[in-house]
């Protein structure tokens, strides 16, 4: 297993597995997997250049994510947001999401003070792996995301570094 920062000259690679899954979960993340699937290569580029995304491989092949941003307003300049987690069925149970979230931590610099992510309740595994790196629930969001018009709630966590 090899872990790496993406960069821009792995969008099509980034893309595939951003659909795979967009696909598997359609209730853990905020985007669909329908829009995604309208995006260019650019919009995938871009997002690379604007995270701090890190990925599992295996034999060259992409089977888990993590990224991070942080915005550039100054009031907020001090959060990152974790985001995009995801590990494929056939690797999951081996600590993969607990290592690229650890590398997205280390990856920060020294001015993010806090991390923030959500994570849709009742999604046990995902909530222990945040939960070792850290993370710590500070509210919950009903109806949060709606997939096939049925509603989700969002566990909100937060992780200080300072």
């Amino acid at each position: 297993m090899e872990y790496r920062q993406l960069t821009k000259e792995d969008a099509k690679e980034y893309r595939d597995i951003r659909l795979e899954m967009l696909q598997a979960e359609p209730t853990a993340f905020g985007e669909s997997y329908g829009e995604n699937l309208k995006y260019d290569i650019g919009f995938f580029e871009d997002r690379i250049k604007n995270s701090n995304i890190f990925v599992a491989c295996v034999e060259g092949k992409l089977i888990g994510t993590a990224g991070s941003f942080i915005q550039d307003k100054i009031k907020v300049a001090h959060k990152a947001y974790l985001w995009g987690v995801y590990t494929n069925p056939t690797a999951r149970g081996a600590g993969v999401s607990y290592r690229l979230v650890s590398n997205v931590l280390d990856a920060l610099p020294e001015s993010v003070e806090l991390i923030q992510t959500t994570v849709v309740s009742g999604n046990a595994p995902a909530i222990k792996t945040y939960e070792k790196a850290g993370f710590q629930e500070w509210g919950i969001e009903e109806k949060a995301l709606k997939v096939n018009n049925q509603y989700y709630d969002e566990i909100h966590m937060v992780k200080f570094l300072k």
